[in-house]
């Protein structure tokens, strides 16, 4: 009885809810290209890589705020220059309530999720929001 008390209660993990198939952009690649990949790819959050590592994370409103706002040039100005080099990391068997804190205290809507210090996959402010359907739902 006590097992099954347990697996009732066990709260849901990262895991469960992450995108496990990461979109990745150039840290080189034009502003251009960045927005035309968050259209092609249906992402709303890229990795951004140097080579084989990854340097960093850009989203759409990242683009919007500080590319489009400040007038850069779409044709000349690389992903480099708006990136966020600090990418906010949760591990995977953390609970999705959470991933939920961390976007709040910190004002973001994605997080790098980690298995073991390797990047495995993103969970962004959608898997949570289809998180508390499943949950109020169910």
């Amino acid at each position: 009885m006590a097992e099954q008390d347990n697996a009732e209660t066990a709260q849901p993990t990262i895991r469960e809810y992450m995108a496990r198939n990461v979109k990745t952009i150039s840290v080189d690649a034009t502003l251009k290209e960045l927005s035309q990949s968050f259209t092609t790819q249906g992402v709303s959050a890229l990795l951004v890589t140097d080579g084989d590592e990854y340097v960093g994370i850009v989203s759409d409103k990242r683009l919007a705020r500080e590319g489009i706002a400040k007038g850069l040039n779409a044709d000349t100005t690389t992903v480099r220059a708006i990136m966020r080099s600090k990418m906010l990391t949760i591990e995977s068997n953390q609970p999705v309530r959470e991933a939920q804190a961390m976007m709040k205290a910190n004002g973001v809507r994605h997080l790098v999720v980690t298995e073991a210090g390797k990047i495995v996959g993103i969970v962004t402010i959608s898997d949570l929001i289809r998180y508390f359907t499943d949950f109020f739902e169910g």
